[in-house]
């Protein structure tokens, strides 16, 4: 129960109580926490103290208050540094997480405009497509679309579900990724996506378009993700020049 005579504000003390409870499990991601109402016959503070204490929530990203609906218990973001070269399944795994993929085609196809570029390769040219679905624990959070040039059409031969599309890559042609170059933007999402990643058509989304590079700064692929940023994060950090 709360203190009212500690020297910690009683909305900080309701805060780490509730923090508690999810941190601890009693709260999972996704349950409706109480009502203000439930709160304030629980803890005997009035509805200031309450709204001040889940702001406070809200602020850490512990929770979200859905309008008319109540204020839930928020899942945990995936992060991805974007200054470290890192698959999404060690991305996942340094988070505790279970990666997942589901894989929705692997087919040559004629490398456009924008694609033959990245690749330095002729417009009209065959390249090997791959998209997949990218889950992590079980919910899915990205969709990837990856071109490949037409010396990497062994790539055709497997199926990239929960098994690594950069492993198979190295073990069969012992290249890696030694760099790559991201353009982050916002999209809408269409029927299309919106049904794989479980959202609204028209929410918004993180369009990351990506080139990488073998240590000889060969193109290796050039890629799209659709990302869902409800359930995504990504991480930039600066440093200042000279």
């Amino acid at each position: 129960m709360l203190k009212q005579d500690a020297i910690t504000p009683l909305y900080v003390q309701l805060r780490d109580e509730i923090e508690k409870d999810i941190r601890s499990g009693i709260y999972k991601p996704g349950d409706k926490i109480m009502t203000e109402a439930e709160m304030s016959k629980t803890y005997g503070v009035s509805l200031i103290t309450i709204r001040k204490a889940v702001g406070l929530l809200i602020d850490q990203g512990l929770v979200v208050r859905k309008q008319g609906k109540g204020t839930f218990v928020t899942r945990p973001k995936v992060s991805r540094n974007m200054k470290k070269l890192q698959s999404f399944s060690e991305m996942c795994e340094q988070m505790g997480m279970k990666p997942g993929a589901r894989m929705l085609e692997n087919r040559l196809v004629e490398a456009d405009a924008k694609t033959a570029a990245r690749l330095g390769i002729e417009q009209g040219s065959q390249v090997v497509y791959i998209s997949r679905l990218r889950f992590a624990d079980m919910e899915p959070v990205a969709i990837e679309k990856s071109y490949f040039p037409l010396k990497y059409a062994f790539l055709l031969e497997a199926r990239f579900d929960d098994n690594s599309l950069f492993d198979f890559l190295r073990e069969k042609s012992g290249l890696k990724v030694a760099g790559s170059e991201k353009l982050i933007e916002l999209c809408r999402a269409t029927s299309e996506e919106a049904d794989l990643l479980e959202v609204r058509k028209g929410d918004y989304l993180l369009f990351v378009r990506s080139t990488a590079y073998s240590s000889s700064n060969e193109p290796l692929y050039a890629g799209v993700q659709i990302i869902n940023g409800d359930r995504f994060s990504l991480y930039v950090y600066e440093t200042g020049g000279e």
